[in-house]
């Protein structure tokens, strides 16, 4: 989804023109990574690079834009003429979307003179985080789901517009099936689904007569909600309608109540009856941990939909990543504040069988390298995953992280070494910083 040019802090914008005024275009790197992972998440999952590759490679102001920020009295005139015409002339480099990732490990970085790497620090930020946040979510919810199908239904509480677009992209990404976003099937090609609501049926004088009424207009794609009134006597009720009507019933859903001891009795009808195909779907305040709750007690359940909690992540709602200089004309730089510790210079992040190892980008390590070249002198020089292909890039990496760090119930940190080259390069750094002070 096309974001505006002005979707930023202004303090990117101050900062930009003070840096051209006092002629500093100086080349610069920064890197984005978070120091420490969320206390309840073991890995985080990469996702959003589409959007950041079409946020720099498109930035264009529209007059509109410059007659707003001229009537902020703040820029120059100068300044305000030379946005006219501003573009990203830098590099990016990125881990493949879909990628897991771990604490102090770059997953992007930006190089261009100091006012364009700085300029899209905010954007960058907000583009991958909620994308990243509602992928890692997902991943979760994927790796309890003991293969069931498992669809997006979050829209109606996601965080706006633009939200909702994001977790139905991301959370297909990480392994879910559907979506119930009519606009992201449309937009990303993810498989769209959809039951009944309670109004429907209570708008009918009877439920047999909301089921009647729905297998008319679904004759082949009946799914029916059976947890409006009697849960039990709905299922038997849906039973008896859709042999009456001689039609499949494709599903029922469950939505309140003991689903675990509702899904063992629907089960049992629904085979008695010879409707031995009819799928049983749950929604309803699901999470990763109630998804697995239900199914260690031997539920018979096909498919979740999964709400708020996934559209929100809930539990753990945000990822503390930064965006900080690492590189400035070719000399590695670094902050020192207490608490918030990190590595000088342009990195690599080497990939093991039993651990990642961040080094100094440039320097050969065992593993395979991670951080790829995406855009060069501001164009896009490597093609883009589609959808499809990061999801199946997702669920191959997924596939070979250790189940201990897939674990929900426990918070384990995978191993993620420096090297020693870097801590060479860290040391010598601060040693620089503390004579200069």
């Amino acid at each position: 989804m096309r974001t505006s040019p002005l979707f930023t802090d202004l303090y990117e914008l101050t900062m930009m023109n003070a840096y051209l005024k006092a002629g500093k275009t100086e080349w610069a790197s920064f890197e984005l990574f978070v120091r420490e992972l969320p206390k309840n998440r073991n890995y985080l999952v990469f996702a959003g690079l589409n959007d950041v590759v079409e946020l720099l490679q498109d930035y264009r102001l529209s007059e509109s834009d410059i007659d707003y920020l001229h009537s902020l009295k703040l820029f120059s005139d100068d300044f305000l003429d030379f946005l006219k015409s501003f573009r990203f002339t830098g590099n990016l480099y990125a881990v493949r979307e879909g990628e897991i990732f771990f604490q102090n490990e770059p997953v992007l970085r930006v190089e261009a003179p100091i006012y364009e790497a700085q300029l899209f620090e905010t954007a960058i930020m907000n583009q991958v985080l909620i994308s990243s946040l509602i992928a890692t979510k997902a991943a979760r919810v994927f790796s309890v789901a003991e293969g069931k199908k498992l669809a997006d239904f979050s829209l109606r509480r996601t965080h706006g517009f633009d939200a909702g677009m994001k977790v139905a992209r991301s959370s297909y990404l990480a392994g879910f099936d559907a979506t119930s976003n009519v606009l992201a099937g449309k937009v990303y090609g993810i498989p769209v689904v959809g039951t009944v609501a309670h109004s429907f049926i209570m708008a009918f004088e009877s439920e047999e007569e909301a089921f009647r009424a729905y297998l008319e207009a679904f004759p082949n794609n009946g799914i029916l909600l059976v947890d409006t009134y009697d849960t039990i006597e709905g299922i038997k009720r849906a039973i008896r309608v859709a042999k009456e009507m001689g039609v499949p019933l494709k599903g029922i859903r469950l939505d309140s109540g003991d689903v675990v001891e509702l899904s063992k009795i629907a089960r049992k009808l629904l085979d008695e009856a010879e409707f031995k195909e009819t799928k049983i779907i749950v929604s309803g305040g699901l999470d990763e941990y109630r998804i697995k709750e239900i199914l260690e007690r031997g539920a018979p359940v096909d498919a979740f939909g999964v709400g708020t909690k996934l559209g929100t992540s809930a539990d753990s709602p945000y990822i503390d990543f930064v965006y900080k200089l690492v590189e400035f004309n070719g000399k590695p730089v670094m902050k020192t504040s207490s608490g918030k510790k990190m590595y000088p210079g342009k990195k690599q992040v080497f990939r093991n069988e039993d651990c990642d190892v961040v080094g100094v980008f440039g320097e050969e390590l065992p593993g395979e390298p991670l951080l790829e070249k995406v855009m060069e002198n501001g164009k896009t020089i490597k093609e883009l995953p589609t959808l499809k292909e990061a999801r199946e890039y997702f669920l191959d990496r997924f596939s070979k992280l250790p189940d201990e760090i897939k674990r929900i119930d426990r918070k384990i940190e995978y191993p993620v070494k420096i090297s020693e080259k870097l801590k060479e390069l860290y040391r010598k750094t601060l040693s620089e910083i503390e004579r200069e002070r």
